[in-house]
């Protein structure tokens, strides 16, 4: 079978994976060699090398953990290595992920004997450009010749909507996997699904759960009731003491936390929570492990973990101003959805009707079947055709709402150059309705409208006749078309830009706009370079985000023009113009012309993600709790009640979390990830509490700066461009204000304040009058024969009204006195005071 659509979708999961194909407008999951839908992401090495992928390799972890691993999909995108103890084998994120992949397609051709050469697969919403780049390495190392990345909620959105009927609706796609959370809100109008808006998190699933639960609910009886030292997380890395015991008791809270959505308690499973050792003495400690754990336990510790991706739904929602009645229904996602009692409490944290009508645990894979029928297949996958044969390049779309589709082609043979005479004929093979002939024109190109039915896939025939009416072989020789709901374009998953000398960022492109994308802005260096000196370089830094502070954002690469790659030295000022695209397949490119050099300097962004340092993580733990503590008594002093509940609300989201996590990052790169994603938030968050309590000080001194420049612009001599501009900011500010928008609020006090002094210092009295001032305070001079001598200058300027020299005089002067009275000198004039 010759397919003319990809038609294969795949579930990358971080827990359990599963591949769909679409089957007319139905889609069908392909079940593993043992029959099952899902199979477990997870890769094992026995010492001589034989691969084990799946369920055999996950149960290998319980006697192996070294030579088996699982949850690498959280590391995609790093520069982490997992090391196969037994084998020797090194192997990256990426590589595991396509072992995963490998076992999928090997499971296709078993069951339906067919080998696939393309594939869509997806990736959390909240996925990174780095970790985008990785699953795409995925699939090429598995032999993927042709693949697309498709957001999750968008693959369950088709999932549910692709042959719905329904009208204009909002959905919230609720999508909590194994390792990664996201919320996405989608517009389905008019055959379209669109994400609206999303937010997530990579360190937020089921995964999260289970620690949880061995950590705070069996560690801790674990260690009373047998006295083990240092029975922690942050021993059961690689080659730590409690590597084994951890392994087999991650495995145990997986099956009872899943066992817990339908009993009241459970035993831990003593044949993964037995045989625990101690790897320093190689001694048993715990043969059988007796203990049971309640869903009241479970509930306890997966509480927070659910709130935190209730308030981020929320805010999804909060975002586009909408509420929980603009919503039609939450589309449920991801294993964990299963239980009766998250079910219960995100219906009461939510408010919204769940829909789980479909699998959460397949509905992924099918809606990525969904849309890989949507996607042609490159001609470069099919078959060769034989010389002399005619080939048809088809221009369409395979699904759409229309049901009489408009379809193109240009039909070309080597051996034939005039096609006039020849015609094409497509044909439903189904209900048997003809196009009638169409003639081409001489260069082949023909155009034709379809007649499609609902509720199937219409597959279509092309007949090719010579102009003696007899039929020639064409290649490819049919098409399918299905009227169904599409997802037209691939969102930016996060805005993304590119950092300033002053820490601003400045957005290119804002999430959500379809790729691809290009942007082009001019900027002007803010350090001289040497020609050849090997420490100059123009740096600029490629973030990805939302905050408005740059260093609150991830850095993805920095792009650098070194010195030794000009061919003149570049003075301050030196104009650059910066071009940033985005393709399709999520491949950055950043482009720099020097206008100074006439020269252009491009490169391809490196999306690799280097793994935080514990030591780093420890440093900056300590500098934002110290912070979080100045803001706690700055909060009490000042009497801010919203300050103090933000700040309460901080401590009982995050530091708790950041302690552990920190605890654990020195024997597990995994908790290390979690940690500085975790203390980036907290950076945010404090940033929010520190912008509240110095909101207030900050609008007064916004409104005195205006009132300062009103007062200027009214006394002095202004052009029409000046005061148009302080017009403008007055208007813009009170609109900021409105906003409360912190940094934009500060950025624009600068420029009143540079307008300003703009002004001011065109004004003949500011220098006179600034030169009065500096003169009462001669006695603080450094240089008493300098200063002596500049006074006299000074004094005979004035005499003679020679400004230009008076600005000469006491620009010097500033020099040798103190600053703060200097200070005092412009303090004066600032007051609105002219002569």
């Amino acid at each position: 079978m010759t397919r003319t659509t990809i038609d294969f979708g795949i579930d990358l999961g971080t827990t359990n994976s599963a591949i769909a194909v679409l089957k007319g407008v139905h889609t069908e999951i392909i079940k593993n060699n043992e029959d099952i839908d899902i199979t477990p992401s997870a890769v094992n090495f026995t010492p001589k090398g034989v691969l084990y992928v799946g369920r055999r390799a996950k149960q290998r972890i319980l006697d192996h953990p070294d030579d088996t691993f699982v949850e690498f999909k959280r590391r995609m995108g790093s520069d982490f290595t997992y090391h196969f103890e037994s084998s020797g084998k090194k192997l990256k994120p990426e590589d595991l992920s396509a072992e995963v992949l490998k076992s999928l397609k090997g499971d296709v051709q078993q069951k339906i004997g067919e080998e696939i050469k393309a594939a869509v697969i997806t990736v959390p919403a909240a996925f990174e450009l780095h970790q985008c780049d990785a699953t795409k390495k995925a699939a090429q190392l598995a032999g993927f010749k042709q693949h697309a990345l498709l957001q999750e909620p968008v693959a369950a959105a088709l999932a549910f909507g692709f042959q719905a009927d329904a009208q204009k609706a909002y959905w919230l796609v609720y999508d909590f996997g194994g390792g990664t959370f996201d919320a996405a809100l989608i517009k389905a109008e008019d055959g379209t699904i669109h994400v609206v808006n999303h937010g997530g998190d990579n360190f937020l699933g089921g995964s999260d759960i289970d620690w949880a639960l061995i950590e705070n609910v069996i560690a801790p009886r674990i260690i009373e009731e047998y006295g083990l030292e240092q029975f922690d997380r942050a021993h059961a890395g690689k080659g730590a003491r409690w590597r084994q015991a951890f392994a087999r008791l991650k495995f145990a809270a997986e099956q009872a936390k899943i066992d817990l959505s339908r009993r009241d308690r459970v035993p831990l499973d003593s044949s993964y929570a037995g045989n625990l050792k101690d790897e320093e003495t190689g001694e048993v400690v715990i043969d059988e492990l007796d203990m049971e754990i309640s869903r009241a336990d479970l509930i306890g510790v997966a509480e927070p973990f659910i709130r935190r991706s209730i308030e981020i739904a929320q805010r999804v929602l909060k975002e586009k101003n909408l509420s929980k009645d603009d919503i039609q229904k939450v589309i449920l996602v991801g294993g964990p959805t299963l239980a009766p009692y998250f079910r219960e409490m995100l219906a009461t944290g939510l408010g919204i009707p769940l829909d789980y009508s479909v699998d959460p645990l397949t509905v992924v894979a099918r809606g990525a079947a969904v849309f890989a029928g949507t996607q042609r297949v490159d001609t470069g996958l099919t078959v060769a055709v034989p010389a002399g044969e005619f080939v048809v390049d088809l221009k369409y779309s395979p699904v759409g709402v229309d049901s009489a589709p408009m379809v193109g082609g240009k039909v070309s043979c080597a051996n034939v150059k005039d096609l006039t005479g020849y015609a094409v004929e497509l044909v439903n093979e189904s209900t048997k309705w003809r196009s009638g002939k169409i003639p081409l024109r001489t260069d082949g190109v023909f155009m034709a409208n379809l007649h499609a039915e609902r509720g199937d896939r219409n597959t279509y025939l092309i007949e090719l006749f010579d102009p003696t009416g007899r039929k020639q072989k064409i290649n490819p020789d049919r098409l399918t078309y299905t009227i169904g709901a599409v997802a037209p374009e691939q969102p930016l998953i996060n805005s993304m830009g590119i950092a300033l000398a002053n820490n601003e960022y400045d957005r290119f492109f804002e999430k959500g706009r379809g790729l691809p994308l290009k942007t082009t802005r001019v900027y002007r260096t803010v350090h001289p370079i040497r020609q050849g000196q090997g420490g100059d370089l123009i740096k600029i830094p490629v973030i990805e985000g939302e905050c408005d502070l740059a260093d609150r954002n991830r850095l993805i690469d920095s792009f650098e023009i070194r010195a030794e790659h000009i061919r003149r030295d570049l003075p301050v000022g030196s104009e650059v113009e910066v071009t940033l695209s985005i393709d399709t397949s999520r491949i950055i490119r950043a482009k720099a012309y020097v206008t100074l050099l006439d020269e252009e300097f491009e490169a391809t962004i490196d999306l690799k993600r280097r793994d935080p340092k514990p030591e780093q993580l420890a440093a900056e733990c300590s500098a934002e709790m110290k912070r979080l503590r100045e803001l706690k008594t700055k909060a009490t002093g000042a009497g801010g009640d919203t300050a103090k509940a933000a700040i309460s609300k901080v401590e009982k989201d995050l530091v708790e979390e950041i302690k552990e996590t920190l605890a654990a990052a020195k024997g597990n790169s995994d908790a290390a990830a979690k940690c500085e994603k975790r203390l980036l938030e907290l950076k945010v968050r404090l940033d929010e509490v520190a912008n509240d309590l110095e909101w207030p000080s900050l609008v007064h001194e916004a409104r005195e700066q205006l009132v300062s420049l009103e007062r200027v612009v009214s006394q002095c001599e202004v052009t029409a461009e000046q005061e148009e501009k302080a017009a403008q900011l007055n208007d813009e500010i009170e609109e900021i204000i409105a906003q409360k928008k912190m940094d934009r609020l500060q950025k624009k006090c600068e420029q009143v304040e540079s307008l300003y002094w703009q002004i001011v210092l065109a004004q003949d009295g500011f220098w006179v009058d600034c030169f009065n001032r500096l003169e009462k305070d001669k006695q603080r001079i450094k240089d008493r024969v300098r200063g002596d001598r500049l006074f006299a200058q000074g004094r005979l300027c004035i005499q003679n009204n020679n400004i230009n020299g008076l600005r000469s005089v006491v620009t010097q002067l500033w020099d040798l006195l103190p600053n703060e009275v200097v200070e005092a000198a412009r303090r004066g004039y600032q007051s609105g005071l002219i002569r």
